[in-house]
């Protein structure tokens, strides 16, 4: 049995949370009401207004209307905070529809039912998080803890990479071969999960892998392999996670170079900045527009394909070879 006594500060907190907020006043009456509607439990005036002091010492945002009426009007995050972190989740193809619609019940959780139905009413993203693409491993959210448990406690990790046929179907790559990495970092990229880690120490370089690709996941125990970031090659040793997301837009591995790249018009500078910030530098040089940019050369190569109307590259070399080659072969295919 649950002691009246003790429980009623908590059961009028609950009753407050559920069922008021700025809009939506309580009277003592209707706590009192509201506890034994939901919780089948008495309490008397005098429990109620002695609660209610409780609360207010405790410095809960109790707000009183001269009628006697009582609301909790602030929450650990208030709306435009709450609208954030859904429409965070509403993007995320990282994590599947289950998951993302449960996340999303945990947001609106703290306030009041009358919130609850304006943010389904006007935003509609517990539906819309079922229509997303969004990815069907069920381990994601798995995957995602016991690559942070490895990194804190530096310790490899082993898994296989899910991949698929040319029918579509989904296999396991290399027929189910057991990848075995040093995680450093979780990145977050458009909505995916990457992992950041070394796989074969003989190359001592960076490997990307994307977590909802990742299946079978396990930290390896009693393994003395694991190779400390600063100590896997010299260009690591004053790693910065932020440049090296700025250098990687689409998280391909490889070279950073800096690329010159001629904007066709000044509404381009838009695009450039969009994507590089201050990542790039902007230059007029004969009434002519100029972006210098660092990145992948990989990432630079799709980057530039999307927006060949609007740009084209100067330099380096072997960027522009590239770019041709792809167009030559596109034209070839179209003969």
């Amino acid at each position: 049995m649950i002691e009246n006594k003790k429980a009623s500060i908590l059961l009028v907190l609950k009753v407050l949370e559920k069922y008021s907020d700025e809009n939506h006043f309580l009277t003592q009456k209707e706590i009192i009401d509201k506890i034994y509607q939901d919780f089948s439990i008495e309490l008397e005036r005098k429990s109620i207004a002695y609660s209610l002091f409780l609360l207010e010492e405790l410095d809960y945002d109790i707000v009183r209307k001269d009628n006697g009426g009582v609301a909790l009007f602030s929450r650990l995050i208030d709306d435009s905070e709450a609208s954030y972190l859904i429409d965070s989740i509403f993007s995320s193809r990282s994590i599947n529809s289950k998951e993302a619609k449960n996340l999303i019940n945990k947001v609106t959780s703290i306030f009041s039912k009358y919130k609850k139905e304006e943010f389904k009413s006007f935003s509609s993203y517990l539906y819309k998080t079922t229509e997303i693409n969004r990815t069907k491993n069920k381990e994601v959210m798995y995957n995602i803890s016991i690559i942070l448990e490895a990194i804190r406690l530096k310790k490899r990790i082993s898994f296989k990479v899910i991949d698929y046929d040319k029918n579509g179907k989904e296999i396991e790559r290399l027929d189910g071969f057991i990848y075995k990495v040093s995680p450093y970092y979780l990145v977050n990229n458009f909505g995916r999960y990457y992992l950041l880690s070394n796989y074969r120490a003989d190359y001592k370089t960076l490997n990307t892998f994307r977590v909802d690709y990742l299946k079978d996941i396990k930290i390896i125990e009693n393994d003395p392999y694991y190779i400390p970031l600063k100590e896997l090659d010299e260009k690591y040793k004053d790693f910065d996670i932020v440049k090296y997301i700025n250098n990687h837009i689409y998280f391909y591995g490889g070279d950073v170079i800096e690329a010159k790249i001629e904007l066709k018009n000044e509404h381009a500078v838009l695009f450039i900045k969009d994507w590089f910030n201050e990542n790039a530098k902007i230059i007029n040089e004969n009434d002519k527009i100029y972006a210098f940019i660092k990145g992948n050369e990989n990432a630079i190569l799709f980057w530039c394909l999307q927006y060949l109307q609007i740009l084209k590259v100067v330099s380096p070399l072997s960027l522009k070879e590239k770019i041709k080659n792809i167009l030559l072969d596109y034209l070839k295919d179209e003969e």
